[in-house]
């Protein structure tokens, strides 16, 4: 404790157990259906800070978390397969404030860097081929960048009644939408790199497609409410420029070659009403 800012520092040890793939086709061809169990040693400093009467708060964390074993699900065109990963690592910092500038208005502002990736060696020995396409690229739908801007405002309209408008801009840089970010060699593409995986790895198709760009959210809010918060309406409006954007990648069932997504929520609005019986 110094006074306006606070300091710490964090260990933690998570622990997600293991399993058996209970996918119809897991065990095809003699597979195991078994999964390991997954671990993390999570690493965390930081700090705390309020300023100008508590008009302004700061906090800035950064963390360091490694996985063993960590467990990923991926849908072949065929069948879901679940294995392990032995090593993946995430690294990043995020910094977020409070902002009152004046009754009535706060601001809330926050960015998340983040590097989370699979490292080059992350097979540990493995010969799963799975696993080692995985080595050297970032996790699924894990962007390194994310920034939030947001404003709320409440004004009192009488002794009974107040207005609210709430919004948020959210950006987020590129990120990988699919499990693999490359087409797993099968047996004769490794037979074709003269029996090396890495080999047969490295002369495997990249899948740009997957990668989602770059994309700005809108929402908004705006509404009357009674001023003990009894009852309220509101309009709202989430994703407001109605941006298309993927959510998962994945193998087109029984089409090989083919891509299929899952896209995320497009424009919606609505009123809601609200009330304490």
């Amino acid at each position: 404790d110094f006074g306006n800012v606070n300091t710490y520092a964090s260990f933690t040890h998570g622990y997600k157990s293991g399993g058996f793939n209970l996918d119809a086709t897991a065990a095809i061809g003699g597979a195991d259906p078994r999964f390991l169990s997954e671990t993390v040693d999570s690493y965390e400093v930081g700090l705390k800070g309020r300023f100008m009467d508590n008009a302004l708060t700061f906090n800035l964390a950064l963390f360091h978390q490694e996985f063993q074993n960590f467990q990923v699900l991926e849908f072949t065109g065929i069948q879901f397969q679940t294995f392990n990963v032995p090593e993946v690592l995430s690294t990043g910092l995020e910094l977020e404030s409070v902002i009152r500038p004046a009754d009535g208005l706060t601001i809330t502002a926050g960015v998340t860097y983040v590097d989370a990736r699979y490292p080059s060696d992350c097979g540990g020995g493995s010969g799963n081929v799975q696993v080692l396409t995985l080595c050297g690229n970032e996790l699924t739908n894990a962007p390194e960048l994310v920034s939030i801007l947001g404003a709320n405002f409440e004004e009192t309209i009488s002794s009974d009644l107040k207005f609210f408008l709430n919004g948020q801009i959210r950006l987020e840089s590129d990120r990988r939408t699919s499990t693999q970010a490359r087409t797993v060699p099968g047996a004769a593409q490794i037979a074709a790199a003269n029996g090396s995986v890495q080999a047969a790895i490295d002369a495997s198709p990249l899948l740009p497609v997957d990668v989602q760009d770059s994309n700005i959210n809108i929402n908004l809010r705006a509404g009357i409410a009674e001023i003990d918060d009894g009852w309220a309406i509101e309009a709202w409006a989430t994703n407001l420029t109605n941006q298309v954007t993927r959510g998962v990648t994945f193998n087109t069932t029984l089409r090989s070659g083919s891509r299929s997504a899952f896209p995320q929520e497009p424009r919606l609005y609505g009123i809601t009403v609200m009330g304490q019986l």
